[in-house]
Order: C-alpha cells, then structure tokens, then sequence
C-alpha cells in the first residue's frame, strides 16, 4: 500500500511532466510560426513585382447566366483581335525579310579582298 503522500508525489510529478511537455511544444510550434512568418514576408517581397492593378483585372463571365448573342459577340471579338494580332505578327516579318533581302551591294562595305 502507497501512503498519502507517495501519491501526492506522483501527482505532482506528472502534472509537472505534463507541463514540461506543453512548454516545449509551445516553444516548438512558435519557432516554426516564427519561421513560416519569415517565409511568408520573403513571398510577399518577391510577388510585390507582380503586383497588377485591380482595374486590368475581370471578373470571369459566367457563360450560363448570359445570352447566346452576347457570347457570340465576346467570342468573335477575341478572334479579331488574335486574327489582327497575327496579321500584325506577319507584317512585322515580312518587314523584316524585306531589309534583309534589299540589300544595296554597292553602298556596302566589302572586306578589302573583294573587290
């Protein structure tokens, strides 16, 4: 048989485990706030660059809750404007190949063996 105070002792000795526990858990789960808190900070530097005004940004359109004509109409829109940015694509290489190609051979300066 274990008197009074043994119990007593044993008590104690687990409520002070217990708390011991509980302080080095704490302690643990701040340090890995802490740094998640410093990880954090470091990903909002980096996608401050990425910052875009919130007036160039839409809202998706639901396609179930609009017309069929205005659907129509976006979608016709969006392939004028990739037709027109293609066209201006082709445009800008032909340019290109034209400069290359019309070359005026006697204002260029040849190496001095060539002539």
């Amino acid at each position: 048989m274990i008197a009074w105070w043994g119990w007593l002792l044993i008590w104690v000795g687990l409520v002070l485990a217990l708390l011991i526990m509980l302080v080095v858990m704490a302690w643990v789960l701040f340090r890995k706030a802490m740094a998640l808190m410093s990880d954090l900070s470091d990903v909002v530097d980096k996608t401050a660059i990425l910052d875009v005004e919130s007036g160039k940004i839409s809202k998706p359109q639901i396609a179930i809750l609009t017309e069929m004509a205005e659907i129509r109409d976006r979608h016709e829109a969006e392939r004028r404007r990739r037709l027109e940015l293609k066209e201006a694509r082709r445009e800008r290489r032909l340019e290109r190949g034209r400069t290359i190609t019309q070359r005026d051979a006697s204002i260029m300066q040849w190496p001095k063996g060539w002539s």
